[in-house]
């Protein structure tokens, strides 16, 4: 692969494809041996620490992941996030065993959310080791001063790389407010099948007495949607393909919490 090259190409597959993590997007790696329908393995070095992985498919099909550390979807989720390294594609090696059960679509997705659990449970042994000494009503003034209208919010989304539209929608499915344009999806329609899953899936949680519906990823048509339920609306963002969701859940959390306090 030469070094002016930023983006992989479907015509630089050949046998023994190889080249920099910093270069080449893992996930955009991993999808196009997929879309090819490649038999083989990846191996990865990620730089400086030395930990090594190894991604192996069949015939297109996600077959095994391990690292150093981590094996199956632990292990995709490490590796979709190495920006510096080195990787290699080595065909018609084989795994010894399959710990991958998912499409590729769908272990990308499931890596992202297990990322970025992995990212909040650090903040959050973080924000419990720190205490902040704050006055009575210093906090309510802050949030007063700084807090933004939900246009600006959503606007600032559309900023993300890898988002096409945002949308804010009622529990009734009507739509609120949207930014941005996608073509692959009906907004409308689109309020109106998501308010119906998340209100569905909220009213079988509370059956089950488990913890309050967070957020959920859906492939819809020819996009997918990632939303999550601010105050008394729902908020989703609109994506062409999975191969940003890690980045776009990590980015979009702060202002969700921002909508929360605006709708």
């Amino acid at each position: 692969m030469s070094n002016g090259s930023e983006r992989l190409r479907i015509t630089d597959i050949n046998p023994f494809l190889k080249g920099s993590l910093s270069l080449t997007n893992i996930t955009d790696l991993v999808q196009f041996l997929a879309a090819s329908y490649k038999s083989g393995m990846i191996h990865l070095t990620k730089h400086p620490e030395g930990v090594e992985g190894k991604i192996f498919f069949l015939a297109g099909a996600l077959v095994n992941v391990t690292t150093d550390t981590y094996s199956g979807l632990e292990g995709l989720a490490d590796i979709l996030n190495w920006d510096h390294g080195e990787f290699q594609f080595n065909p018609d090696v084989t795994a010894f065993e399959k710990n991958i059960g998912l499409s590729v679509q769908h272990a990308i997705i499931e890596a992202a959310v297990l990322h970025d659990q992995r990212i909040t449970n650090v903040e959050n042994n973080a924000k419990t080791n720190t205490t902040i000494d704050v006055k009575p009503g210093e906090r309510s003034t802050e949030m007063e001063t700084n807090q933004r209208d939900s246009t600006t919010v959503l606007n600032d989304l559309l900023m993300i790389p890898g988002i096409d539209a945002v949308v804010v929608i009622g529990r009734d499915g009507f739509v609120i407010e949207s930014a941005g344009n996608s073509s692959r999806v009906n907004i409308d329609e689109l309020g109106a099948s998501l308010a119906h899953a998340i209100n569905a899936t909220e009213e079988m949680g509370s059956e089950l007495k488990v913890n309050l519906f967070q957020d959920m990823f859906i492939e819809y048509g020819k996009a997918v949607i990632m939303c999550r339920p601010v105050g008394d609306a729902i908020a989703a963002v609109i994506a062409p393909d999975a191969s940003k969701l890690g980045i776009i859940r990590h980015k979009t959390k702060k202002y969700f919490e921002e909508l929360v306090l605006l709708f």
